[in-house]
């Protein structure tokens, strides 16, 4: 999602000065069919088809795609990961095209995009994340970066490769950050004009083959790049903390902007009993990060379910398809594989969640009514749009100046109820819609609302 100085969004606590009688209500996404969308239906998929990897949306064509990871365990490497690619058009069924790139016993009529034979000695892959920046040169249209190993001797880096169309991979051998690593997620944020990595804490997997081992807890680390090649970091973004249960570890986190902040999908696993879902975490700055809530946005499937152990967002930001937004999931429903990853081959598939545009958490308001206001913010547009469900109740919008004083034409006994639900619900006043003679003023809003949830406001 591009970052938006104009949005505001109320999952964001610092938008707001005073709340009255009203609630912040999360939003949980609901999940498009309870079966899987995709699963390992091919002999090269083996027993898991993974969401640790990419799902890109084209407007222009209406065209979902997906890279995606496909573990054979019962295969030697480097055949026990594959990167495949999958096609869709509303997200639910999806083909899988016969590419033929790749050999699979003597035959090239499958979906794989990559395979790491093709970059000796490097024998291993993992988390595969493809940017798509359709300003760069059309050589390099796509860009996937991999972490991959060395299995025999435990080195491992980081890699791009490009391509011109998301298929035809062209593999780049200029390894970067050797420290870190495996699960992991990169990202462009166009809020600072630079490059994420985030991914454990460096070291981590020395510290685990030390003799004796050194304990670890897996955080969240950030590495920042312009251009993909030269890296700063690492800094600290998540740990756990004494408020979290024991054995509590953060398996990864994926960073996104989110109107004019920030959003993540925080990945909380639960290493006594080997179970993960996943929470929201919210920032001003990239910086500094606040989990507000603690528990689950994403949560496991019911028990016996295909992802009633490990539920997880993959790595891109939500898909947006006019007032929707999906999300593809991967969900397992087998725990860690650790040391014996060959005697339990993990049974991974791909859902698919959906929820309202830009709808993550509310200000809610009961039958008794409430009221909130909010801090200082220019007026970036000609019109005021909140994102608001009023389909029982209403929802009145004043407009004060950045002190809090009244602003002629403006207040609440000229305001025209919104009783509607809508993502973009234009506010209205006896005098118009217009915010022309108050742009590039600060001001607060001042809303009312009963039986209504509004989560954020646009000037458009």
């Amino acid at each position: 999602m591009p970052y938006d100085p104009s949005l505001h969004l109320f999952c964001h606590p610092w938008e707001l000065q005073t709340v009255v009688h009203m609630r912040r209500t999360w939003n949980r996404p609901a999940r498009v069919q309870m079966a899987p969308v995709l699963a390992p239906t091919e002999p090269w998929e083996g027993t898991s088809v993974v969401t640790w990897g990419t799902a890109h949306y084209d407007p222009a064509t209406g065209l979902f795609k997906l890279w995606y990871e496909a573990w054979n365990a019962e295969r030697p490497q480097p055949l026990v990961s594959l990167v495949c690619y999958a096609t869709s058009t509303d997200g639910v069924t999806w083909d899988k095209p016969d590419l033929g790139l790749f050999e699979w016993e003597g035959s090239r009529a499958n979906n794989i995009c990559w395979m790491m034979r093709e970059s000796a000695p490097w024998d291993y892959l993992d988390s595969p994340q493809v940017l798509v920046d359709p300003q760069a040169p059309e050589s390099e249209r796509y860009r996937m970066v991999i972490y991959a190993r060395v299995a025999a001797i435990r080195r491992h880096a980081f890699f791009v490769l490009t391509s011109p169309d998301g298929m035809h991979w062209t593999w780049h051998d200029e390894p970067f950050l050797t420290e870190t690593g495996d699960r992991f997620h990169c990202i462009y944020d166009d809020r600072r004009g630079e490059y994420w990595l985030t991914s454990r804490r460096a070291d981590l997997d020395r510290d685990f083959a030390a003799d004796p081992p050194i304990p670890r807890i897996r955080s969240v680390e950030r590495w920042r790049s312009p251009d993909l090649r030269e890296w700063s970091g690492p800094e600290i973004l998540m740990r756990p903390d004494d408020a979290d249960p024991v054995d509590t570890e953060f398996y990864s986190m994926y960073p996104m902007t989110a109107g004019n902040a920030y959003l993540g999908y925080l990945e909380f696993y639960d290493r006594f009993v080997e179970r993960l879902h996943t929470e929201l975490v919210v920032s001003r700055d990239g910086d500094h990060w606040q989990r507000l809530e603690r528990t689950p946005w994403l949560d496991r499937g019911t028990e016996g379910a295909w992802d009633d152990m490990w539920v997880f967002p993959s790595s891109n930001d939500p898909l947006v398809v006019g007032d929707r937004m999906l999300v593809p999931f991967g969900g397992r429903g087998t725990a860690h594989a650790g040391r014996r990853y060959r005697m339990r081959p993990a049974r991974c598939r791909i859902g698919l969640l959906e929820f309202g545009r830009d709808r993550w958490a509310a200000l809610t308001a009961g039958q008794d009514g409430g009221e909130f206001v909010t801090e200082p913010a220019e007026v970036t547009g000609d019109h005021l749009c909140l994102n608001v469900d009023a389909e029982f109740g209403d929802v009145r919008v004043a407009v004060l100046n950045e002190h809090g004083g009244a602003l002629e034409g403006f207040g609440h006994d000229e305001a025209v109820p919104i009783e509607r639900d809508a993502i973009e619900a234009r506010v209205c006043w006896d005098t118009g819609d217009s915010l022309e003679a108050l742009r590039g003023r600060r001001v607060r809003l001042h809303v009312t609302a009963a039986r209504a949830s509004v989560y954020g406001y646009r000037f458009d």
